[in-house]
């Protein structure tokens, strides 16, 4: 079958380029040959993926981190082809839900034995997401990441971030309707596809990539304390006991209050308004078996 290999040699556990060649080499070691890309530009790994999917590639292999595994899934993500996945980024945390080694050779062999699954994708507006998306405090703690500092303090520079976010102007409260039948006034919200968040952390813990449904976790304070409250509330996975949080089970949410900050995937998206919903089974990938 046709491949494309799509590697982002900026992500955090690249760094230089032997090893894209160690990549490249041992990927045809195994026998599988694939046409080799490296973005250069944010957006870049998108178009990549479309034209590999548009020339007839049957898999893409994705080397980089959430962020660039986001970019390539939104370029292929209705066609038939399925995406392996070479985890080379801060957190990798689309690897960890599906058991993926970070190990490259490990995640190699994973490729090669090519066992496929499908899951659910979310889509926020006109762009897929296969986490997470995160809008209020979260998103603007994204937003706030300094890119060189990212590179060198990894998942530590959205720690520094979210201490710049929390000093900051408090955001204002947002209003979100949930399967369009039921309006809640909240601070943040985190729409899950999948259980991790940011590493192994778990807002929605009974979120998966495959049950056709979206997990909504639900922050109804909005002070500083209310935030290092949640905060460690998430750290000790006793956020769910609080009177001010709710987790429920969705199809879709819309957030029609303008200007809040929103987040999928671990990158900064945009701002409100957004309509978010599930599109079952919509993408094939290689996973362990």
């Amino acid at each position: 079958m046709k491949s494309a290999l799509i590697i982002n040699p900026a992500s955090a556990r690249l760094g230089n380029t032997r090893k894209v060649e160690r990549i490249k080499q041992k990927l045809s070691r195994m026998g599988l040959a694939a046409a080799c890309f490296l973005t250069s530009r944010p957006g870049e790994a998108s178009i990549l993926a479309r034209k590999a999917v548009e020339s007839g590639a049957g898999v893409i292999l994705a080397a980089g981190g959430d962020g660039t595994l986001n970019e390539v899934i939104n370029g292929m993500a209705e066609s038939s082809a399925s995406l392996g996945i070479i985890p080379t980024g801060v957190s990798n945390v689309l690897a960890l839900e599906l058991g993926i080694p970070i190990n490259v050779d490990e995640a190699l062999a994973v490729i090669i034995k090519g066992h496929t699954r499908k899951i659910d994708l979310g889509l926020i507006n006109d762009r897929y997401f296969s986490l997470m998306a995160g809008i209020g405090f979260d998103a603007r703690s994204v937003k706030m990441v300094n890119p060189v500092l990212k590179r060198y303090l990894k998942r530590y520079a959205y720690h520094l971030s979210g201490l710049k976010s929390m000093i900051s102007a408090a955001l204002p409260p947002f209003k979100i309707s949930l399967n369009g039948d039921r309006e809640e006034t909240v601070y943040a919200a985190v729409i899950s596809n999948a259980r991790f968040y940011g590493g192994s952390h778990q807002i929605n813990p009974r979120a998966r990539l495959d049950d056709g449904r979206l997990h909504c976790c639900l922050f109804r304070k909005g002070k500083r304390r209310d935030y290092l409250r949640y905060f460690s509330g998430v750290l000790r996975k006793r956020h769910h006991t609080y009177s001010d949080v709710e987790i429920t089970e969705i199809q879709s949410a819309q957030i029609l209050t303008p200007s809040i900050p929103v987040q999928i995937d671990g990158d900064y998206f945009g701002d409100t308004p957004v309509r978010i919903e599930i599109r079952p089974g919509l993408f094939k990938l290689i996973s362990p078996a």
